[in-house]
């Protein structure tokens, strides 16, 4: 699968986006079968894309960070695919921080012996979740940024393999 995109585009900050962008509108409130019928029919770079971005466009809060992450690890178990595919980049840093929001989220979840949900509200009721949190969150958008620039270069690099170029 290729996503087609203007040449001009090649040159845009957005570029990894571009490439992987039709895929996860094309299964925007589908199943999870027809979101992992998809993922599977991409070559490896474009996974670590689909899994970066579909993690990434719901970072847009410290709420929605946290949540989104929990959702991740605990109910989509994609965190280590997000995981696999930040290596594929040679992103070590942000390993390193998947690896630290990870840790965090379990932490929340496990409250004494027992296990609870997590919420969204976890973070107006816990202050010390809530300063841990969003210091993950600031080096998470800083690593983020980062990584983005290294999987535009990828896609530069192995456009022949993702991209179909308009005349």
């Amino acid at each position: 699968m290729k996503a087609e995109i203007r040449q001009e585009d090649l040159n845009s900050p957005k570029l990894s986006w571009l490439c992987i962008e039709p895929m996860l509108v094309s299964v925007r409130g589908q199943s999870m079968d027809a979101k992992r019928k998809v993922y599977l029919r991409l070559n490896e770079g474009q996974q670590a894309l689909y899994l970066f971005y579909s993690f990434h466009n719901h970072t847009k809060s410290l709420t929605e960070f946290y949540w989104f992450s929990a959702y991740n690890i605990i109910d989509l178990r994609s965190w280590s695919g997000i995981r696999k595919g930040m290596q594929f980049f040679d992103l070590n840093e942000m390993v390193d921080v998947l690896d630290n929001i990870e840790a965090l989220i379990t932490d929340a979840k496990k409250s004494g012996e027992t296990w609870h949900e997590v919420s969204p509200t976890d973070l107006e009721h816990n202050p010390q979740l809530l300063q841990k949190t969003g210091l993950l969150y600031a080096t998470y958008q800083q690593e983020a940024q980062e990584a983005i620039i290294t999987m535009n270069e990828w896609v530069r690099r192995h456009q022949e393999t993702v991209l179909e170029i308009q005349g």
